[in-house]
């Protein structure tokens, strides 16, 4: 790095040195030629040495004109006729408006912002053609053109909606044309979209109309549900109604069909004699005259023991 420029700086140094002490023994004359040469030297030192910040390249001028030379950041050596013009090559951001006109011939303003930064490589040329304000001079300009060409691609309704696409769009754009100058562009934003007062108040009322009737058809929907809820309750009722009759039926026959057979198994088991000895234990003790219909045998014991029959 420090190369044959700074070996000459360090002779000229000694050589001053030398001369003055040499000088110092030969007279005033000796003496003040020593010291000349010593601050020609020290002279010559400050303006053979730079530093460049971190962050930053240098771009080497000669004359006015760049000599293909960059110098990295820490303590570089140059010839003391070079000049150093100092290049940001750190992350930098920019940003512009730009306005443009929809699809739907819209008016629209937008703010684009990028990050952007000079890689060393390209600080030369960059310098070269466009000089320290590169950024302004070539990435103003693109952005206004790009814009106009993407919004014009879409309806203002379609630049809210498809924000992403249109963010792409301009992106991929710029970057292609600052890439070409040698900037390289890192993230770029679409901060804003402003739209004509006229179209904003059209937005608002057409979003204000979309949410009332998203209300109303919930509250239709609502309804329904409600509706449906009603319906299946009194289904459900209905079906528990009829569920409990028919089990309610279904007991009385199960009871009537057992009452039956039981009155068919008792009907079957009363003879005419047990009839008979259930209606005369049935008899009270008192009794003295019984009617018996004609043709009918009827035995009825006596109080004795001893039994009639007629």
């Amino acid at each position: 790095m420090w190369g044959f420029g700074i070996f000459l700086i360090i002779a000229a140094f000694i050589a001053g040195v030398g001369i003055l002490v040499f000088g110092m023994g030969r007279g005033k004359e000796g003496a003040a030629l020593g010291v000349f040469v010593l601050l020609f030297g020290v002279g010559v030192i400050f303006l053979s040495v730079i530093q460049v910040p971190v962050g930053n390249v240098g771009v080497v001028l000669r004359f006015g004109a760049t000599t293909g030379d960059i110098k990295m950041p820490g303590l570089n050596s140059k010839s003391p006729v070079d000049k150093i013009e100092l290049m940001n090559i750190q992350t930098q951001k920019f940003e512009a408006e730009a306005g443009a006109a929809s699809r739907d011939l819209q008016d629209v303003a937008t703010t684009v912002a990028i990050n952007y930064k000079l890689e060393a490589k390209n600080a030369v040329e960059v310098y070269r053609t466009l000089g320290q304000g590169y950024i302004e001079k070539i990435a103003h300009p693109a952005i206004q053109e790009i814009v106009k060409e993407i919004t014009a691609k879409y309806d203002a309704g379609d630049l809210i909606l498809k924000r992403s696409e249109v963010k792409e769009a301009i992106s991929k754009t710029l970057l292609a044309r600052l890439t070409e100058r040698g900037i390289t562009t890192e993230i770029v934003n679409i901060t804003n979209f402003q739209f004509s007062e006229v179209f904003t108040k059209s937005i608002e009322s057409k979003v204000a109309a979309v949410q009332s009737a998203m209300e109303a058809e919930n509250k239709l929907v609502q309804v329904k549900v409600e509706a449906q809820q009603a319906e299946a309750r009194a289904i459900g009722m209905a079906n528990a109604a009829i569920a409990e009759a028919t089990g309610q039926a279904k007991a009385i026959t199960i009871v009537t069909e057992a009452q039956l057979a039981a009155n068919q198994k008792l009907a079957a088991s009363l003879t005419p004699e047990v009839l008979q000895y259930i209606f005369i234990d049935r008899l009270g003790k008192d009794i003295k005259v019984v009617v018996i219909p004609q043709g009918q045998q009827f035995v009825l014991p006596s109080l004795t023991g001893t039994e009639t029959g007629k």
